[in-house]
């Protein structure tokens, strides 16, 4: 059950953020309608739903961006293995059914390339870190290398990756390792996200 609810949050979560992000790009002009938002999230990333399939329950605009709570028809089809009921299967409104683990392994796909651009940002900010001071940041953590780093050769603090773990750093004078734990969340595995530097 506990893996169930986790397949169907990641699902919903990538669902929301996509409606986020277009929302927030269409919000920057103009406030936002509750029909307006409905809109954009039924015909969002090709799920072409019905009208009555998208519930717009609360829209908060700000100057350049806007959240939107939303419930959208979902339905799940489930298959019985070993004994365990497991959730095959999703549907949002009357679309096709999309195997669950295909969108899942899509999902860890797009946060495996967002690991991988957040520890280039973070290398790029170690190189000047390097240039400037003569070596790499020594630390034995991510907190300490970002308190190094940020603000003056990162712009934005980045602690967490997309699985919302920190980031583990291992540093020297002449080398580092920065590394996401991946989809598993366990270090040292096949699907670690790792950056290599130096010696």
């Amino acid at each position: 059950m506990r893996h169930f609810r986790r397949l169907v949050t990641l699902t919903l979560t990538c669902i929301c953020l996509l409606s986020l992000i277009v929302l927030a790009v269409y919000a920057a002009d103009k406030g936002l309608s509750k029909d307006e938002a409905r809109k954009l999230i039924a015909n969002l990333a090709g799920l072409e739903l019905k009208k009555d399939a998208v519930n717009v329950t609360e829209v908060s605009t700000l100057s350049s961006s806007a959240t939107v709570v939303a419930q959208v028809e979902t339905a799940f089809r489930f298959v019985k293995q070993n004994g365990k009921w497991r959730v095959a299967e999703i549907r949002t409104g009357e679309g096709k059914w999309e195997d669950v683990e295909l969108l899942a392994r899509a999902l860890n796909a797009e946060k495996i390339a967002r690991a991988r651009a957040e520890l280039e940002t973070l290398a790029a900010a170690l190189e000047a870190f390097r240039r400037e001071r003569g070596s790499y940041v020594t630390a034995e953590d991510e907190s300490a290398l970002i308190d190094h780093l940020h603000p003056r050769y990162l712009q934005s603090a980045i602690r967490f990756d997309p699985w919302h773990r920190s980031y583990e750093y291992e540093g020297g004078r002449n080398s580092y390792t920065l590394r996401s734990a991946g989809p598993d969340g366990k270090p040292r595995t096949a699907d670690d996200v790792t950056l290599n530097r130096g010696e």
